[in-house]
């Protein structure tokens, strides 16, 4: 077969693009840790930093993404194959042992501004920091934080204050995803990437996540006019497409909050694919309505099935501090005709099996008890 390597390095840019647009944590892995070994047409082979970085490649079943991702880029199918070829070169970290050599000059010197391949290095090393951190909350348990950290666009470094003595880390995110980094998952996050941000010569202090500026143009009136007169040809999601959703968000022409309601919806899709034809369910996410209070509401799911109708809400970390609050909107839910209603915690949306049971037991509540 022809050597088609060169084009592949060429191509290897545009085709992290891809993956990206399908899968960040694979996004991730790849961006940190491969580069192109070899192409010849029908087999990519890359060249991974440590066997490590391949197992948890394979076993997050990214190999089909990548290969998705070229036939999608390429138009034609390609295996991928792995190798291990190394770490490249690491950083050197000023340590008392290796000090800085101190130099005495005699005129006011300027520095100067850092080249464009100084910048791309500090921003690879960012990313490698912010890879690596994901990689350890997994592998100590924190698998909610590691997940949301998968969905990092970018991580920028401010003053820590306003001496300059240290630096704090900003995790850019899409907007809707900012209210889960609450101060539980920060404070899980924070040191842990500080630890990973000093092994490579970063002094990180605090940790923050900010919303992603929206990519706009010169007509961006227009375009906001336009979006904001399709928002209100229909309620469904109308608060999350305010926000700005995310493309990987919306499935089947509706959209979601988070990745949660999408696993939720499936499950439904499931129940609902069970039942007969005759007897069957009725899904609606993200619907507003008003409640008897007066209160424009949004649930995540009405569900319809036999005459009734029921609620399920998913419940992210910021509920555990807002049970009050949610007693109160169910109570205003049950007093506006809507008996039925199940949280789901985000956390029993991992494992399909356990959220089809729970799926199932309130379809069942609904059901047989008014």
């Amino acid at each position: 077969m022809v050597d088609k390597t060169v084009g592949m390095r060429g191509l290897w840019p545009q085709l992290l693009e891809v993956v990206k647009k399908r899968r960040r944590f694979t996004w991730i892995l790849l961006d940190q840790n491969a580069s192109v070994r070899s192409y010849d047409g029908a087999t990519l082979t890359l060249a991974w930093i440590n066997q490590g970085a391949v197992d948890n490649f394979l076993s997050s079943g990214s190999p089909s993404i990548l290969e998705e991702a070229l036939e999608e880029l390429l138009g034609r199918p390609s295996a991928v194959k792995s190798v291990v070829e190394g770490k490249p070169g690491s950083l050197t970290r000023l340590t008392p042992a290796n000090p800085a050599p101190q130099v005495q000059v005699s005129v006011a010197v300027t520095a100067p501004e850092p080249s464009p391949q100084t910048a791309e290095r500090a921003t690879d090393t960012l990313h490698r920091v912010l890879g690596q951190t994901a990689f350890l909350m997994h592998e100590q348990g924190h698998s909610q934080a590691a997940a949301l950290l998968t969905d990092v666009e970018d991580v920028e470094l401010v003053p820590g204050n306003r001496f300059g003595d240290w630096e704090d880390a900003v995790l850019i995110v899409p907007p809707y995803l900012v209210p889960r980094f609450t101060a539980e998952v920060i404070a899980a996050i924070q040191p842990v990437l500080t630890h990973v941000a000093g092994r490579h010569g970063l002094e990180i202090n605090g940790v923050s996540a900010a919303p992603a500026l929206p990519d706009i143009g010169d007509d961006w009136r227009q375009v906001l006019q336009e979006g904001l007169a399709k928002g209100t040809a229909s309620n469904q999601g109308s608060r999350t497409r305010a926000r700005g959703v995310a493309p990987a968000l919306s499935k089947e022409g509706f959209v979601f909050d988070s990745r949660e309601e999408m696993l939720v919806y499936e499950a439904l899709k499931r129940a609902q694919a069970e039942l007969p034809p005759d007897s069957t369910i009725s899904i609606f996410p993200l619907p507003m309505g008003r409640v008897g209070v007066g209160n424009a509401w949004t649930p995540d799911f009405l569900i319809t099935m036999a005459g009734r109708v029921g609620i399920v809400e998913v419940d992210g970390p910021h509920h555990q501090k807002r049970f009050a609050a949610d007693a109160t909107r169910d109570r205003q839910w049950r007093n506006s005709g809507i008996v039925h209603i199940e949280r789901i915690l985000v956390e029993e949306t991992s494992a399909d099996a356990d959220l089809d049971a729970l799926v199932k037991q309130f379809l069942t509540r609904l059901s047989v008890f008014r």
